[in-house]
């Protein structure tokens, strides 16, 4: 079940946000560490309404965050659709419960939501180490608009019409 994160999943969120960050180190990817994100950015997305969450039998296994901010670096960017338009952040599963189609549950629900809501298209950025995450959102049709540079590196970003 896919739900708006409230204040008691901050402490889920953050333990599964660490599990994924030694999950990806541990596989070369070092996208995340201690200052970005972190318990405070998870608490502020809960307490803005803008976190979702992925659950099974009250257990939290994935978590991403749905809202209208994006970084100065997409201006450079040669995006296809208009405004509106609404970006997913901080989309993480639990090492435990990947490969079982929740990342495509969590897409699936980002988009029904841009519906929902008159978006015009979804817009995000991915690592370009991550070969999996990116592999996943062009396969859900996801077009690659170009790079942006951050902290830690390259970042491909998508965008995909509604």
């Amino acid at each position: 079940m896919i739900r708006k994160g409230i204040p008691k999943d901050i402490i889920q969120a953050a333990q599964v946000l660490e599990e994924v960050k030694a999950y990806m180190l541990n596989i070369g990817i070092d996208q995340w560490d201690q200052e970005y994100p972190n318990r405070i950015v998870l608490t502020q997305d809960i307490d803005r309404e803008e976190a979702f969450i992925y659950e099974e039998q009250g257990e939290l296994l994935a978590y991403m965050v749905l809202n209208e901010k994006c970084d100065q670096e997409y201006a450079e960017l040669n995006w296809k659709t208009a405004t509106p338009f609404v970006v997913i952040h901080r989309l993480y599963v639990k090492p435990s419960a990947q490969g079982k189609g929740i990342s495509s549950k969590m897409i699936k629900y980002s988009e029904q939501f841009a519906l929902e809501n008159k978006y015009q298209s979804i817009r995000f950025d991915a690592f370009s180490l991550n070969e999996t995450a990116n592999a996943v959102y062009i396969k859900k049709g996801y077009a690659s608009v170009g790079t942006v540079l951050f902290r830690k590196g390259v970042f491909n970003c998508y965008e995909k019409a509604m």
